[in-house]
């Protein structure tokens, strides 16, 4: 197991034949804790260690799990897309 001590800001390298990866130390939270961030392509998949046990556990492939469908959202005060065109042609 490699070791590294890091100061916040500074960052590692992980190369995996052309992908890389860019590992940094954003923050300390006392003494036990770090708060880390990766930078990838979209094409690498970063887990926690108890996610990536959980999907090889059961088989289950997020990536290919159907996407449930958009819903458009309407804030309160704002027109549905047919009301304009209902006040339009009743002339209010």
């Amino acid at each position: 197991m490699l070791m590294l001590r890091r100061v916040i800001g500074e960052e590692i390298i992980i190369t995996v034949g052309e992908e890389k990866i860019v590992v940094k130390l954003v923050d300390t939270i006392g003494t036990n804790h770090a708060r880390l961030g990766f930078t990838a392509s979209q094409n690498v998949r970063i887990d926690r260690k108890e996610i990536h046990d959980s999907i090889i556990e059961t088989g289950f492939n997020p990536e290919a799990a159907p996407v449930a469908p958009l819903v458009p959202v309407v804030r309160i005060g704002d027109r549905l897309p047919g009301e304009l065109m209902r006040r339009k042609s009743d002339g209010t």
